[in-house]
Order: structure tokens, then sequence, then C-alpha cells
């Protein structure tokens, strides 16, 4: 019986983004975790999942540009993902650009990529112990779901790390983000250029730190832009879409009044609400408008295709690759000892769920 890749990643405990790798032949993890994973597949009678593909070793430099030849190894990196909820990886199906984009950067500079996966419930001693015996020269972290409390144990471990997706400002640390300020500014302008002055809010109620800088960045730029901020708009629905999709039917079942357009926490949420709307008889963009945030592919799954802004993949994954080869070379200002946070901007994509105010 056929089965998803992602149910077979969950029966595997791994990521999708590790099962990827593997049945696509793909470089980036460890052959003590590769045959491990062949070997369950096989057992479990899917190996018609595998690529049929018999070079392995010209299918792992696919993608990468002929412009850049393949230096000698100077080790590997480690890209740690890290799971607590899950919700982050089931939901991320563009890893495979990430994983691209910092594989690219990696072999420019003469390293290899390893994927380690780490999940929140193992305890502390093995997951350091996964980190420090994968014998990687350095680490990016993808830290949506890492908790603070652990950035110092990491620390203690005297390797240079990045994080990637998340930061603390109360930590001494490198780490690449997105630009969600610049983001929600693109949405807003291009929401008022269309003539909306009452710009509602869609929450996941997810408390990561992106999420809340979107957030706050709404609550902020609003006034800043001449609009009034309308808190009765601003409504936690849920994540993800089905999720979303409920706590819109509840919102809407209040009959408290919509605003003219809602800009959402993620393209999740976005899709959740837009089913619940055009279900409770609301045509988008005519009657009200949706945004979207992230451009994932569950933009293109709906009826009007939903706007959105679009995260560089490639890019964002490279720049985190570039800091962390600049920390282990201690270049340009070692002796200043600073930390560098890199926030990526993100490019405003108009689809068809945005539309003129109504009249």
């Amino acid at each position: 019986m056929a089965i998803k890749a992602k149910e077979l990643a969950q029966k595997l405990g791994i990521s999708e983004a590790t099962l990827s790798l593997v049945l696509n032949h793909k470089g980036g993890i460890s052959k003590r975790t590769r045959d491990m994973v062949t070997e369950k597949v096989i057992s479990m009678g899917y190996g018609y999942m595998f690529k049929n593909d018999q070079n392995p070793v010209a299918d792992d430099i696919a993608g990468i540009s002929e412009a850049i030849p393949l230096p000698a190894e100077n080790g590997y990196l480690g890209f740690v993902i890290y799971q607590d909820t899950g919700l982050f990886m089931e939901n991320t199906p563009f890893f495979p650009l990430i994983i691209d984009g910092m594989d690219l950067m990696a072999r420019k500079y003469g390293y290899r990529l390893l994927v380690v996966n780490i999940r929140r419930d193992m305890d502390l001693n093995t997951k350091l112990g996964y980190i420090k015996d994968s014998g990687c020269v350095g680490y990016v972290i993808y830290a949506p779901e890492f908790p603070e409390e652990e950035v110092d144990y990491l620390k203690q471990l005297k390797i240079p790390f990045v994080l990637l997706d998340n930061y603390f400002p109360g930590k001494d640390i490198d780490a690449v983000t997105l630009n969600n300020e610049q983001g929600i500014y693109s949405i807003l302008k291009m929401l008022i250029d269309k003539g909306h002055r009452r710009i509602g809010y869609l929450s996941s109620g997810v408390n990561i730190q992106s999420f809340r800088e979107r957030r706050d960045s709404y609550r902020r730029l609003v006034p800043e832009m001449g609009l009034v901020l309308e808190p009765r708009f601003f409504w936690e629905i849920g994540y993800p879409d089905q999720q979303a999709a409920q706590g819109m039917d509840r919102m809407l079942g209040r009959n408290e009044g919509l605003p003219t357009a809602f800009i959402t926490d993620n393209d999740y949420v976005a899709f959740g609400a837009m089913k619940s709307l055009m279900e409770h008889g609301y045509s988008i963009p005519a009657d009200i408008s949706v945004v979207g945030y992230s451009d994932r592919p569950v933009c293109m799954y709906i009826v009007p295709n939903i706007t959105t802004v679009r995260i560089p993949r490639m890019r964002f994954g490279g720049e985190a690759v570039d800091l962390l080869i600049n920390k282990i070379l201690n270049r340009p200002y070692d002796e200043e000892k600073s930390t560098v946070k890199t926030a990526v901007s993100l490019e405003l994509v108009v689809r068809d769920s945005v539309g003129d105010v109504p009249k």
C-alpha cells in the first residue's frame, strides 16, 4: 500500500528532509544514518520509493553551479534540524531549496553539508552527543522551535554555530532571520495603495520569534502608516489550516463585522481562513482581501490563489552558511568578537486573493 513521505518519516522517527536525502541519493547525511534508513525503508516494504538512479554521486551535486568548482574538502558543516511539535517540519516543503542553498555555499568554500536530527524530547546529553559526535567544524541550527534555555549549552561546546530562522535578543549569538518588518510593510503598502484602510490581522497563536515579529510589526506600522489600529480585528484563529478554518468559523459566528482585508501569520493560516470565509458566503477579494506569508505551495491549492510574501529560500540557507564560515575562519572582525544578525528581505507576490477595497 502506498504511503506518503511525511507518514513514512514519522514511522521512522526522522525528518522529511532526511528521508528525502536518502530516497533521492543526495549527500548531506552520514553513512550510518543513510544505511539505517535504507535498511528500514526496504524492510518495511517501501523500497519502491527510492529514486531509480544508479549514479548517486552525480545526483548529489545536481543543482550546483558549474561555475563553482568543487575544491578540496575542509571538513563538514552540520545542519541541525531541531524539532519540538514537528509542525514546522511537516509544513515546510521548501526544505530542499534551503538545503540546496546551504550546500552550494558550503561547497564554494570547500566544505560538505551533514544533516543532524534532534528532538526536544531527547535528554540534553543525547542532544549534545549527536552534535559533538557528528564531527563537524561548525553548525547551522534550524531554530524556530529551539528553546532559549539550551543556547548556553551549545555555547559550552566551543564549536561555531549560527541560528537559522530564530534569534534571542538576550543571547550573544549569530543568527540569520527574516526581515519581517519589511515583509509586513510591503503588504500594508500594497493594501493601502488598493484603497484599504481597515486592515485586520489573523494570528496562528503559535509563539515563535518570527511570528511575534510579524504581529508586532503590524501593530507598530499600522498607525505609523496613517491607519487606525482596531484591536477588535486582531483574531487568533489557530494553526495550521484546519485549525485556522475552525477558529475562523468561531470568529465569524460572533457577527462582529469584518475589516476590508486581513494579513496573516502564515500561508496556512490564510488558507484555512479563506476556506472558512468562502463557506460562509464571502467572496474573495470582492468582499474581503486576504494575504499570507512565506509563499508555500499551499498558496496555489485554493482559488483564488493567495497573495503573499516570498522567502528567498536558497539565499536564506546560503547566508547562514556564509556567516558560519566567517566565524570558523575568524574573519574579518575577529578582534572585536561581535556577533551578527542578518535579516533576509522578502518579495511581495500579488495574486488573486487581494483586490481593490470594496465599494
